[in-house]
């Protein structure tokens, strides 16, 4: 799983070096075993499934603030790098050993500070190349295309030790690859004033609610409304991956950016309301496809007004990643004890709002042309 997802990344011919890609694949490595784990934490921990989010909004939550911090308070360094694998590593492995919920919530924690650490920095790489957004957007349905059938081996075989184990690993030898950040400056304080630019960061969040909402659930959902096996979905996620792949070759028009987020949240909606197994894979297939169609796109919306590429790349991020913090706590309550479409209809309606916000933003520069606001 180490190797792997490195070599596909690098056949994509991405610009950045190694090490950096390496990086962002633990992160989306990461990401991705969390649908798997949260069925396996609350059979083995003997907890409801709703709660079992908390999992994800402990990680997010300082995944978040690190993302939102770090460009203010550090530029991109070697040490600063391997720092945060290093405490990827260790609090992974922390979570292998857990044998309670509360210690595991800590160990994510700590996790998601080292990969909030080391999603700025892949990100903020992006902005000193021509493709380097996509390249970097690229990286997760990559990631997650190999690793979803993997981890779903892995929770089958040994449930969440056995998977945290590895990602102790994976993120252990991510460490011996090189990296090179060139001469990235400090963001520091001072941001471009645009206020569409904030509406769009208020968007991000608003479509990171909405979508990890409904995604945080897609394997309960898929083994309670189809009787699937946690094989099974981890093939279905790969298809997700697979199209995320393919969008993310693309150069999506930022003008377009509000109709795929339409077709993300009717994506959604589909998943918990349509008790039909193909129609549960192709849905998962457009949302992966549409999805990374619109935040590269509403990525060059943001960088378009900003005093420098970089500059909103980290607040991007960090909005986004503060949506996955209330989104499984939004998707815990609609759920309950498993009303999945009920749960589908509210994800789906927070995205459609934000495909809304953003023809509205796409409407205002049309109108204004390329001056600052």
């Amino acid at each position: 799983m180490t190797t792997l997802p490195t070599r596909l990344i690098q056949a994509v011919r991405p610009q950045a070096s190694s090490g950096v890609m390496a990086g962002a694949a633990v992160v989306a490595a990461t990401f991705s075993a969390t649908p798997f784990l949260l069925p396996d934490l609350s059979q083995r921990l003997s907890i409801d499934i709703g709660s079992t989010g908390l999992m994800s909004v402990a990680q997010v939550g300082s995944f978040a603030a690190a993302t939102f911090l770090a460009g203010r308070m550090f530029r991109p360094r070697r040490r600063l790098h391997y720092g945060a694998l290093a405490l990827v590593s260790v609090a992974s492995l922390g979570s292998a050993v857990s044998t309670g919920f509360a210690f595991l919530l800590l160990t994510r924690v700590l996790a998601g500070l080292g990969m909030g650490t080391i999603t700025w920095i892949a990100w903020a790489d992006a902005t000193r190349f021509a493709r380097g957004m996509g390249d970097v957007a690229a990286v997760a349905p990559i990631t997650a295309s190999i690793a979803s059938p993997a981890i779903g081996w892995l929770t089958s075989n040994g449930g969440y030790p056995l998977v945290f184990g590895t990602l102790a690993v994976i993120a252990l030898g991510a460490m011996l690859l090189p990296v090179d950040f060139g001469d990235l400056p400090r963001i520091g304080r001072r941001v471009s004033g645009s206020k569409s630019n904030r509406v769009l960061l208020a968007t991000l969040l608003i479509l990171s609610v909405g979508g990890s909402a409904v995604f945080i659930f897609t394997a309960a959902a898929a083994q309670a409304l189809h009787g699937l096996t946690p094989i099974t979905v981890s093939w279905a996620l790969s298809l997700n991956a697979v199209a995320g792949v393919l969008a993310t070759r693309r150069t999506a028009r930022k003008r377009h950016a509000a109709l795929w987020l339409v077709a993300t949240g009717l994506s959604a909606l589909v998943i918990g309301t349509v008790e039909s197994s193909p129609v549960f894979f192709l849905a998962l297939a457009t949302w992966g496809f549409a999805f990374w169609m619109a935040v590269p796109a509403v990525l060059r919306l943001l960088a378009d007004r900003s005093i420098n590429p970089s500059e909103r790349m980290g607040d991007a991020q960090a909005a986004m990643a503060a949506g996955r913090v209330v989104g499984p706590l939004l998707g815990g309550a609609a759920l309950g004890a498993g009303q999945f479409a009920r749960l589908s209809i509210v994800g789906s309606s927070v995205i459609l709002a934000a495909a809304v916000a953003i023809a509205v933003v796409e409407w205002y520069r049309q109108r204004t042309g390329p001056v600052p606001g």
